[in-house]
C-alpha cells in the first residue's frame, strides 16, 4: 500500500519531469534541425531524430557570414555597455540609498522605473539623429552608450534595494572615520555588493547581447554587425531559400553559452533581485 506521501512525491516528480521536457523540448529540436541536412527540416511530420548526421551547417555558418566578426563584435557592445551600466547605476543608487533623503530618493527611483517602462522604438529616432551628429553611427560607442542607458533603470533598482539592505552603521562609521563618500562607495559598498553587482551584469549582459533594433539602425557597416544582425542576414542561393540549418546552427551558438551562464549563475540571479526584499 503506497503512503499519500509517497504519491505526492510521486507525482511532484511527474510533474518536474514533465516541465522539464516541456521546458528542453524546443532546444533538442533546434539541436536535432542543426545536426541534419536542411532538407531535412521541410519535411512533415517533422523529423524528430537527426537520421543523416551532419556538422556541415556549424562550418557553413561561417562561410556564409563573418560569424566571429560579429561575435567579437557583440562581445565589445555588451561588455562595455554592461559595466558602464554597472558603474553609472551603482553610483546613483548608492546616491539614493545613502545620501538623499528617504522620500526623495523614492520619488527619483520611481521615475526612473517608469522611464524604463518605455518601449526602444520611442527613442529610436531621436538616439539616431543624436548619434548620427556625434559620428558614432558605425561606432562601438553608438551602441555601448544607449545600452547602458537603456539598462539603468534595472541596475538602479536592484543596487539600491540592495545598498538598502546594508546596515547604516557600516557608512555611519565611516564618516566618523574621516572617510570621503566616494572612498567609501569603492571601498566598502562596492565589496559587500558582489552578488548583486553580478547579478545584474549578468541580466544587463544577455539584454545588450540579445538587442536587434538598435544594432540594425546604428551599424550600416556589415562588419561593424552584431550577431543577432548578422544572423538575420543568412540568405540561401537562390531567392526564397532559406537555409534553415546554418540559420539555426548559428542561432545555437550565439544562445547556448548565455544559456549555460544562466544556469550556472541562477541562484545568484534569484538572490540579487529578492535581496533586501523582506526589509522592514
Amino acid at each position: 500500500m503506497i503512503s499519500k506521501k509517497a504519491v505526492k512525491k510521486i507525482g511532484l516528480y511527474i510533474t518536474v519531469v514533465v516541465m522539464a521536457v516541456y521546458c528542453l523540448w524546443p532546444f533538442y529540436f533546434l539541436l536535432n534541425a542543426s545536426l541534419q541536412p536542411t532538407k531535412m527540416a521541410y519535411q512533415s511530420p517533422p523529423v524528430i531524430y537527426p537520421k543523416a548526421f551532419t556538422l556541415s551547417n556549424y562550418i557553413n555558418v561561417f562561410r556564409s557570414i563573418p560569424l566571429s566578426r560579429y561575435l567579437l563584435n557583440s562581445v565589445v557592445v555588451s561588455s562595455f555597455g554592461t559595466l558602464l551600466a554597472l558603474f553609472a547605476g551603482s553610483l546613483c543608487a548608492f546616491a539614493i540609498s545613502k545620501l538623499i533623503k528617504r522620500n526623495k530618493g523614492e520619488v527619483m527611483l520611481d521615475l526612473l522605473i517608469i522611464v524604463g517602462f518605455f518601449p526602444m522604438v520611442v527613442a529610436l529616432f531621436p538616439l539616431y539623429k543624436l548619434m548620427r551628429s556625434l559620428n558614432l553611427l558605425n561606432n562601438y560607442l553608438g551602441l555601448i552608450l544607449p545600452y547602458a542607458a537603456f539598462n539603468l533603470p534595472l541596475t538602479v533598482w536592484v543596487m539600491t534595494t540592495h545598498f538598502d539592505s546594508l546596515p547604516s552603521e557600516l557608512y555611519d562609521a565611516a564618516i566618523v572615520d574621516g572617510a570621503s563618500v566616494f572612498k567609501i562607495f569603492n571601498k566598502i559598498m562596492l565589496p559587500l555588493s558582489a552578488p548583486a553587482l553580478a547579478t545584474v551584469g549578468i541580466l544587463n549582459f544577455i539584454s545588450c547581447w540579445n538587442e536587434f533594433m538598435l544594432a540594425l539602425t546604428f551599424m550600416t557597416n556589415k562588419y561593424m554587425y552584431t550577431v543577432t544582425v548578422g544572423l538575420s542576414l543568412i540568405s540561401g542561393r537562390f531567392t526564397f531559400q532559406f537555409p534553415w540549418g546554418e540559420i539555426i546552427a548559428g542561432t545555437l551558438i550565439v544562445t547556448v553559452p548565455l544559456v549555460i551562464v544562466v544556469l550556472i549563475a541562477q541562484e545568484k540571479i534569484i538572490s540579487g533581485l529578492t535581496a533586501g526584499a523582506l526589509k522592514g
